[in-house]
């Protein structure tokens, strides 16, 4: 089953006609046997219990454990590093360390004593690849190499209620850490920032209704989402100033927070712990919604002593599977690989396969010339298959491997994107030296 459809560029030679034929070889989705996959991950600190880290399809299926933390556990802050693929954590409890963790449970690594003070969250700088954590009892935010090496104090705050950082998000390419201050009750908070550097800005400062829990920036809007925990909601605003505008409300303790910025979802770990709060919403959950707040589901699935208090992202998408679940919500029509859920003329295995949202219209995979050569985009690390194929005599087509021994096309630049795409330009092959009709299509299936 395919769909065929012609882009002419507006700079297109008039005797060069682009062609691309998106082929789905099955309706259904295709789950294969892959060594990571889109998943959530997050810490459950039960007062006076084990502590244990959790992970779970972003679609709320497959949610497994994967590690028990014994001995006085205090599990909070959680962060993933993609490029090693292990998850860090922090246990502020009897243990006061930093672990980290491979995905399945296996290979427990100790990676840094913390203060003997309350410690809250934990972030990774992927650039840099830097672990930092907020030492709240001590007013401080510090770093580390990943292996707990190069140990320093990232910024001095302060301690105290009205003062020292709570949950905190770090912007390596922003070039900012971001905090929120501890407050208590039902008493206004704040949100600061520094430099990486250590600098403070003094002008910085995000007013919260209540008490600040935490805060993740949106690069592309440079906008920060925020949880508020006695109002039960969360809030967004641009970092440059503003308005606070309510995401979702209604809530009972959002505490950490985390965005997956190319589906448009915000995430947040709800602990559950507000008597005076709905414990009918996501108390005690993992739950999710749009950006715009629409689409609000709950992920996890809670024990009845549960305290879910920090989350991270794997947004891995090695199949048209994991993707959906990033994409669509469990009851989104139109979600399949050859549906068109936004209507712009592209069937959503065709968006996930060059990287456009399926769901904006405006967000259209693009094929265009680059003089006579073909430049578009392709997903890598995947179950995906593509190939560029041409022809001078349509409907035969011809491509590289076709059993012909001829070379047809050649890649003349490839330029990553991102660490699933990358955008490719491709020319005709010496096969077709002297041509004065070339045709190109990008075929795309899955097996």
């Amino acid at each position: 089953m395919g769909v065929q459809f012609t882009l002419r560029d507006r700079d297109m030679k008039p005797w060069t006609t682009l062609l691309v034929r998106t082929i789905a070889a099955m309706l259904a989705a295709i789950f294969i046997s892959a060594a990571y996959s889109a998943r959530i991950y997050f810490t459950d600190q039960p007062a006076g219990a084990d502590g244990y880290v959790m992970s779970v399809a972003p679609d709320g299926t497959d949610q497994r454990t994967v590690i028990t933390v014994s001995n006085a556990p205090d599990l909070r802050g959680i962060a993933f590093h993609r490029a090693s693929r292990r998850i860090y954590f922090l246990d502020t409890g009897a243990a006061r360390r930093i672990y980290s963790v491979a995905p399945e449970g296996s290979d427990l690594r100790e990676v840094t004593s913390i203060s003997a003070g309350f410690s809250a969250d934990l972030e990774i700088d992927e650039i840099n690849d830097r672990l930092y954590w907020a030492e709240t009892g001590d007013g401080l935010i510090r770093r580390a190499n990943l292996d707990g090496s190069g140990l320093e104090t990232a910024v001095t705050i302060g301690a105290g209620t009205f003062t020292a950082p709570y949950f905190m998000y770090v912007d390596p390419v922003g070039g900012h850490i971001y905090w929120g201050v501890t407050s208590s009750g039902s008493t206004p908070s704040n949100f600061r920032r520094a430099t990486l550097a250590g600098v403070i800005d003094p002008a910085f400062l995000i007013a919260s209704p209540t008490r600040s829990r935490d805060i993740a920036i949106d690069p592309t809007s440079a906008t920060a989402y925020w949880c508020d925990r006695q109002t039960g909601s969360l809030l967004r605003r641009a970092v440059s100033g503003g308005t606070n505008q309510t995401v979702i409300a209604g809530m009972n303790a959002p505490h950490g927070i985390a965005l997956d910025v190319e589906a448009g979802k915000v995430y947040w770990a709800d602990s559950g712990k507000r008597d005076s709060g709905p414990s009918n919403t996501s108390a005690r959950r993992v739950a999710r919604c749009n950006f715009d707040g629409t689409e609000y589901e709950n992920v996890s699935t809670p024990l009845a002593i549960s305290e879910p208090w920090d989350m991270t992202l794997d947004t891995s998408s090695p199949t048209f599977a994991d993707w959906r679940t990033r994409f669509f919500s469990t009851t989104t029509a139109d979600s399949g690989p050859v549906d068109d859920a936004d209507g712009d003329g592209a069937k959503n295995l065709q968006e996930y396969a060059m990287g456009t949202h399926p769901r904006r219209s405006a967000s259209v995979p693009r094929i265009a010339l680059q003089g006579t050569a073909v430049k578009y985009v392709r997903r890598i690390g995947s179950d995906l298959a593509s190939r560029v194929e041409v022809s001078t005599n349509l409907p035969a087509f011809h491509y590289n491997g076709d059993g012909s021994g001829l070379v047809w096309t050649t890649e003349v630049l490839v330029t990553p994107v991102s660490a699933e795409l990358e955008s490719v330009v491709t020319a005709a092959g010496p096969a077709l030296a002297g041509a004065s009709n070339v045709f190109f299509r990008v075929r795309v299936s899955m097996p």
